[in-house]
């Protein structure tokens, strides 16, 4: 008798919620859907970008796909036409690495979308060394620990913003892996690591002048030759932003609520980021 009593109760309390609902209609203007073209122009790598459409935010899913494999993409080198780039295995690529200080331009064409394109300037060179000593003193158990010193010049004339990745050698199993950085240094405290084992930050606290980095390697940390790849990138603030926002939209995604993130862009005509960066990568034996 109970359970029977019970189920008025639950009959009102549902009519009550669904009496409440109101429908909206909303009279959105027609979408026009964009080029994004997203990518990298970096000094040690060849011409890799990712060239696709937007589409409506109301719109969970399009079985037309989002990328788009017969655009024209055209690239240019301080005004001179270098080459098309052609569609392989899900990016538009051409075998050709920026050059450090020269201005780019990519010319994005594909029927029933506006024409786009993308300024990209590579920034100064850095001048950079890094060396290796292995012992420079001893951990609590007595083995040596080595340390890694790395100096680069700051430009005083902008505000630099750099990553940096140092990665070491297993030779047994022949990969390379993330060095675990344990330093006091403002660089590292003060700025997260990012998945791949990198740190990103600005020249805020070294504006303009010779920045050294001490870090310490544990007995063994790698074996082989060579023992170390260390990676500086530098790159404009425009794209250190972006980068940003791609960080902070990622860890938020998973969250049953979270904000819209607007995206900086340099696509004029359409959406989406090329960044230029120069890249001092070398190796350590």
């Amino acid at each position: 008798m109970k359970s029977l009593n019970y189920i008025p109760f639950v009959l009102i309390f549902v009519f009550i919620f669904a009496s409440c609902e109101k429908v909206v209609n909303l009279d959105l203007p027609a979408y026009s859907s964009k080029v994004v073209v997203n990518g990298e122009f970096n000094t040690n790598s060849t011409i890799k970008l990712e060239i696709s459409r937007s589409i409506p935010i109301l719109n969970v899913a399009d079985s037309t796909g989002y990328l788009l494999q017969d655009a024209s993409a055209k690239l240019y080198e301080n005004n001179i036409f270098i080459g098309n780039l052609t569609f392989f295995n899900g990016f538009y690529t051409l075998n050709y690495k920026p050059v450090q200080g020269k201005k780019y331009k990519v010319d994005i064409t594909r029927k029933d979308f506006p024409s786009a394109y993308a300024d990209i300037e590579i920034p100064a060179n850095i001048v950079s060394n890094a060396v290796f000593k292995d012992s420079v003193s001893f951990d609590k158990t007595g083995y040596p620990v080595g340390q890694i010193t790395l100096n680069f010049k700051d430009n005083v004339a902008t505000n630099n913003y750099y990553e940096i990745l140092i990665r070491y050698y297993a030779a047994s199993i022949q990969q390379w892996f993330p060095l675990e950085i344990a330093s006091n240094d403002i660089v590292f405290a003060n700025n997260e690591k990012l998945d791949n084992g990198a740190y990103v930050f600005s020249d805020v606290s070294f504006n303009g002048q010779n920045k050294t980095l001490d870090i310490p390697v544990g007995f063994g940390t790698a074996t082989g030759t060579p023992k170390f790849e260390v990676s500086i990138k530098t790159f404009s603030e425009d794209y250190y932003r972006y980068l940003k926002q791609v960080r902070d939209y990622n860890k938020s995604s998973g969250l049953f609520v979270s904000d819209p993130v607007i995206l900086r862009s340099n696509v004029n005509n359409g959406l989406g980021m090329v960044g230029g960066v120069f890249n001092a990568k070398d190796t350590i034996r």
